[in-house]
């Protein structure tokens, strides 16, 4: 660079011409080494489309805390490491620091982290009971608000060990004992409340009504038992019934019969399986008709009934398979299959549709039981379908 001060050892003052040229010629001489520089995109800083995005995650930007399922960003996990240094930091001092973040969550409103927080910090070991029961109690209030009632109950009771009188907590605890129907708790701790306030008009309310809805709830717990040992009682009643009449019940192992659900319908919910009236056992009977490929269900058929009064009234109308209104209850046969498990082949055996009972069916014939439900075949008299059936059978 051309030396415009001159040259040699002697000092002139520099004019302010001369001042004004160093100066500009500086300018230039910085723009053309500006200009001169290799021109590279910046790849390393925030993209436009998603810069509001990024700037959220920044610690120094963010305008809401970050959920419990995000993942921290580095800056932000090395500020929790700075923050949360046990070198830097007693136990206490952590501890505190963690009900701080607690209580920054719970007041915007984001109560997992809030009990996330309180629960790191009552991790630590640290002597100050004060400073724990505060966190209990500000867990407790954060799982009421997330409506986990049993939890805001357990961290409440664990606030009470460490400071008795905490009312906001006894209050809460009140609460929660109501929406779990606890209500001996809940007269424990009104009764605990109104020593310290004798005249709260509302919790003396509350203590009115949890003794009337315990008296109600007991009386339903006695009604419901009441029905439970009907219930019991009945089917005991139904299994010495059944046992006493030594049926052929298909799939029962040697002795008599533990559990009715071996009686069970196929379906169950739309046939009500065995049951007692008075003495007499009462069953659901399918009886089928091979020439047409149907069936008809008898919901109820008293075991001293005849098949006889039942075949009437289900021909009283004629079927709508019975095309040509041949079937009654004078002219068909009555038939159920044995299915001979020692031997191949099955048994066929023919009642008498007009005296023959179905505990007669059931007791003497050995008519066999499946899913709880007999099956009857019928046949018209002497048809062509019924001496096909019966020359079918060995």
């Amino acid at each position: 660079m051309e030396n415009i001060l001159g040259s040699g050892d002697s000092k002139q003052p520099v004019t302010d011409e001369e001042r004004e040229q160093l100066a500009k010629r500086l300018d230039e001489d910085l723009d053309n080494f500006i200009d001169n520089l290799q021109k590279t995109p910046y790849k390393d800083g925030w993209k436009e489309e998603t810069w509001r995005e990024e700037m959220e995650k920044h610690p120094f930007f963010m305008t809401k805390p970050p959920e419990p399922e995000d993942q921290p960003s580095p800056l932000v996990e090395g500020l929790q490491n700075l923050r949360y240094d046990p070198d830097d930091n007693t136990p206490e001092e952590l501890a505190t620091k963690h009900k701080d973040d607690g209580n920054f969550n719970f007041k915007c409103r984001k109560y997992k982290l809030a009990i996330m927080s309180y629960q790191e910090g009552l991790k630590l070991d640290f002597q100050n009971n004060e400073l724990r029961a505060q966190m209990f109690n500000n867990m407790s209030a954060s799982h009421y608000f997330l409506k986990n009632f049993r939890s805001s109950l357990t961290a409440a009771e664990q606030a009470l060990k460490l400071k008795a009188d905490y009312e906001k907590t006894i209050l809460r605890a009140i609460n929660c004992c109501i929406q779990l129907k606890e209500f001996d708790k809940c007269l424990d701790f009104c009764d605990k409340y109104l020593e310290f306030v004798p005249e709260d008009n509302n919790v003396i309310k509350i203590k009115k009504e949890a003794i009337k809805s315990k008296k109600i709830m007991e009386m339903e717990k006695r009604k419901v038992t009441k029905i439970q040992k009907q219930k019991e009682a009945d089917q005991a009643r139904l299994l010495f019934e059944l046992n006493k009449r030594q049926l052929h019940i298909i799939g029962k192992k040697d002795g008599p019969i533990k559990e009715l659900a071996i009686l069970d319908p196929r379906v169950p919910g739309l046939v009500q399986p065995v049951h007692l009236v008075e003495n007499r056992l009462v069953w659901p009977v399918v009886f089928l008709y091979p020439e047409y490929k149907t069936s008809d269900m008898i919901q109820e058929f008293y075991e001293d009934s005849t098949f006889y009064i039942h075949l009437i009234e289900m021909f009283s109308e004629r079927p709508e398979w019975d095309i040509d209104g041949k079937y009654n209850a004078d002219v068909v046969n009555v038939y159920f299959e044995i299915v001979n498990e020692h031997k191949a082949g099955t048994k066929v055996t023919k009642i008498d549709a007009k005296s023959c009972t179905l505990f007669e069916a059931l007791t003497l014939l050995r008519c066999p039981i499946d899913n709880g439900t007999p099956v009857f075949l019928i046949f018209i008299a002497g048809s062509q379908f019924e001496k096909e059936f019966l020359a079918e059978v060995p």
